[in-house]
């Protein structure tokens, strides 16, 4: 059963999101999911005004998972980028048993 994270969940994903945004090449930080991927949270957003997360924290039997969308701005690689946001993520969370995605959803020039 998924589960999402509420306990320091706000102040996990908050954690993580200056993690990601302090990995050198890493332009900008997109919500984890897109809002065409998710019709309900796009209506939400468009009622409330209030942003999609930017890091995805849940959890499934014991482990967490952690999603995050990166821009990348720098001339290291694109794929590079995205391991070391990865490896930051799982330092910070240290033993904590979880699964770690980072995507790159854009590449600056």
């Amino acid at each position: 059963m998924t589960e999402h994270v509420e306990a320091k969940s706000a102040t996990l994903a908050d954690e993580l999101l200056g993690v990601v945004q302090a990995v050198e090449g890493v332009s900008a930080v997109y919500p984890a999911q897109p809002l065409w991927q998710s019709v309900a949270g796009a209506a939400v957003a468009a009622v409330t005004g209030e942003q999609l997360p930017l890091i995805s924290l849940t959890e499934q039997d014991g482990t967490l998972a952690i999603k995050a969308r990166i821009g990348v701005g720098s001339p290291l690689p694109a794929p590079k980028v995205a391991r070391e946001a990865a490896a930051a993520i799982r330092r910070h969370l240290g033993n904590v048993p979880a699964v770690v995605e980072v995507l790159v959803a854009k590449i600056e020039a």
